[in-house]
């Protein structure tokens, strides 16, 4: 018995042992991903200023992009997220309040950022999945018009707080720690404007600048992104859906058969015009059937 239980003292100690070093390891490595620094070449994107450009870009931070499920409809930032695991996920005050972006903060500075999620000292953005959006120069330009046009909001957020289980997951996953690890800097960051008389073409662009891609995943057959995971929306997930079950879902958080969408999908995108609703639809429609529905999806009423 003694020999025994020396054994597995000695298997106990391993594993502790073990264990710790994987931890000594997540946080060290993850500590040099976070610190790294890139010295990129932002593309010049001209910011208009005329009203109309800042509604587009309203529409597209509230609506498309849904800049406001994290920065807050005045973009004064907050806490998204805050565990131990997790650590503290902090959306910062875009705004020129205090506790904001400073007075010498450029329109280079936003470009950069949103097109290769570089800080203005060269570090990465932490947490904003800025590889998953893709913008055309004029979108990109008139968000961030929007962005400066918006009321300065006086407000400190909490400091940022990386847990363990966020660590593992962005040195071991595509998970957005440190977003700009994750993207090419080589390769150009823009997307062509599209044929505004071509549907399914205008559908992907919005997919892409909606950032679908990060939970329905790059084929769009779900189980990326936060749990559960997004569904799989190919034909295999949505094919029987018509037009308006699309748009419905979307706007009510149901899908036909009456179950719930998951609260980790935004409401904001219900929100979108019913010309842009149905132009992602069509998309969809051509997408090559792939995968299986998702767990969540098989669990839904049939």
């Amino acid at each position: 018995m003694k020999r025994l239980l020396k054994w597995l003292a000695i298997l106990v100690a391993g594993i502790g042992l073990a264990i710790a070093a994987l931890v000594a390891y997540v946080y060290v490595a993850s500590g040099r991903v976070m610190a790294r620094t890139y010295t990129v070449e932002a593309p010049r994107v001209p910011i208009p200023s005329d009203p109309a450009s800042i509604a587009r870009g309203k529409y597209l931070a509230e609506k498309v992009a849904v800049c406001t499920e994290c920065h807050g409809t005045d973009l004064g930032g907050k806490a998204v997220h805050d565990d131990v695991t997790m650590g503290r996920l902090v959306a910062v005050n875009l705004t020129r309040g205090r506790g904001g972006l400073p007075a010498e903060y450029s329109d280079q500075d936003f470009v950069r950022v949103l097109t290769h999620g570089v800080k203005r000292d060269g570090r990465s953005v932490i947490f904003m999945p800025v590889v998953d959006y893709r913008f055309t120069a004029e979108d990109l330009g008139a968000i961030v018009a929007y962005v400066k046009s918006m009321p300065p909001v006086d407000r400190t957020v909490p400091s940022m707080s990386v847990g363990p289980m966020a660590r593992a997951l962005g040195l071991f996953v595509d998970f957005p720690l440190a977003s700009a690890s994750l993207i090419d800097h080589s390769q150009p960051r823009l997307l062509a404007r599209p044929d505004p008389s071509d549907a399914v073409g205008t559908g992907k662009y919005l997919v892409s600048s909606a950032g679908c891609f990060a939970c329905h995943g790059a084929q769009l057959t779900g189980g990326s992104g936060p749990p559960p995971g997004g569904a799989n929306i190919t034909p295999v997930g949505i094919g029987g859906w018509s037009e308006r079950d699309f748009m419905v879902a979307l706007r009510t958080h149901r899908r036909p058969n009456g179950s719930a969408i998951d609260e980790v999908m935004p409401h904001a995108y219900g929100e979108m015009s019913d010309e842009d609703l149905a132009r992602i639809y069509a998309y969809l429609r051509t997408v090559p059937p792939a995968g299986t529905k998702t767990a969540n999806q098989q669990k839904a009423a049939p």
